[in-house]
């Protein structure tokens, strides 16, 4: 089994490495060089060497207390160091260095060889931090917390069970709803990057999946009240609605059509059904993430869809876990992963409801995309009455959005 999510999850694994491993890299170095004027310096002091203590007490301070000032900084810079209190460590090393300003300042020093060499220091200090700790760049002011770009304002409709659907909302023309796959949401996946191109032509609709994001998750779940949820989008727009789906989410805007919703057109990309002849495990992996999810083992369940479901490489799962902000991601929506499974109806196609499709379809696959992706989506193609298919050349599961918005385009408004 191959999905948006895997392929998501792929891209953002290699890119995330390339940009985390650097990143990692040049906060280690900057870190590095801070640390090792840190450590000359609190040594200097707890030895008494003599160079180190006529420049201390040329800053005022006495020879009595070189000593103790020595093993603060040593200790601070100890706290800096070890990646639990890293955080506090700089924060004290910011006091010290503050000190060493003022103390500058105060026998008047030049200002940019001595007054401000400790900011320079701090600088380094913050600096290496910050590249090496995701968790601490969250906090910082500008930060989206999922897809590194600032985060639109987020509206709310409400499903017909009271839940809230969160949602973002770009761009001018008619409506159109991406619907994402597995494990994706506002903040992780491909939705944002379709959404800037397709905003020229479309008013487009990203939304949190129900379990995800900013939405609600009121239980009972069943598939009917995600499509109930496209149909509070759809009430939202105040027309019929164009809808745009990957993976499960292809599936699932499908089930929509088949509902009767006010659906204009649905573009499909890669709805895995690929237990078509039932001898993949399908049924089984439903009540196995039931039950990872059930013993709260959230990253048993993402495992187990990576590896058993997806089919991954076992290095690229254990490449997840040593990147944080993937795995946090990934785990934060879990719970949602037998949601997707019950949309795909034990991933088979579910023929007697497609049938009753009105509305155009188009469904489409890559030429490069898994074999068995690619003969589910000519079977939904078969299935729904007038439907087409649509080959993109060099595309995997993986679709680049400058690759799939064009014939998207072109389908929905022709």
């Amino acid at each position: 089994m191959h999905t948006t999510t895997q392929s998501q999850v792929f891209t953002r694994v290699t890119e995330s490495s390339r940009e985390s491993r650097a990143g990692l890299w040049t906060g280690r170095a900057l870190s590095t060089i801070a640390v090792l004027f840190l450590i000359f310096d609190s040594v200097g002091k707890l030895l008494q060497v003599e160079p180190v203590i006529e420049g201390t007490v040329a800053l005022g301070y006495p020879v009595s207390v070189i000593f103790g000032l020595g093993m603060m900084l040593a200790l601070c810079t100890a706290a800096y160091v070890v990646p639990t209190t890293s955080v506090l460590g700089a924060v004290l090393l910011t006091g010290y260095l503050g000190g060493a300003v003022a103390a500058h300042v105060r026998v008047g020093n030049p200002l940019f060889t001595h007054v401000l060499f400790p900011i320079y220091l701090a600088s380094l200090l913050w600096g290496g931090l910050l590249l090496r700790s995701p968790r601490l760049r969250v906090v910082m002011p500008g930060h989206a917390g999922g897809a590194g770009e600032p985060m639109d304002t987020v509206i709310e409709a409400t499903s017909r069970d009271g839940t809230t659907i969160a949602y973002e909302r770009s761009g001018r023309g008619p409506s159109l709803v991406i619907v994402d796959g597995a494990l994706c949401s506002r903040s992780f996946g491909p939705s944002a990057g379709l959404a800037k191109l397709l905003a020229p032509h479309f008013t487009v609709f990203r939304y949190d999946r129900r379990g995800r994001g900013a939405s609600g998750d009121t239980q009972p779940y069943a598939r009917e009240r995600e499509v109930e949820d496209i149909a509070a989008l759809i009430r939202e727009a105040g027309e019929p609605v164009y809808l745009l789906g990957l993976s499960s989410g292809a599936a699932l805007a499908l089930e929509a059509a088949a509902s009767g919703l006010e659906v204009r057109k649905v573009f499909a990309y890669e709805p895995p059904y690929v237990d078509e002849d039932g001898e993949g495990g399908g049924s089984a992996h439903l009540t196995r993430l039931q039950a990872l999810v059930r013993d709260d083992d959230r990253g048993g369940a993402v495992t187990y869809f990576m590896k058993d479901m997806v089919k991954a490489p076992a290095p690229v799962v254990f490449i997840m876990w040593l990147i944080p902000g993937v795995w946090r991601q990934t785990k934060a929506v879990a719970h949602t992963l037998p949601y997707d499974a019950t949309v795909m109806s034990e991933f088979r196609v579910p023929r007697a409801r497609f049938r009753t499709i009105t509305v155009p379809v188009m469904a489409a696959s890559g030429s490069k995309t898994d074999p068995r992706l690619q003969r589910s989506t000519r079977t939904v193609a078969d299935t729904v009455r007038g439907a087409r298919h649509l080959t993109l050349p060099g595309q995997t599961h993986n679709v680049k959005p400058a690759a799939l918005v064009p014939p998207v385009v072109d389908f929905f408004l022709s």
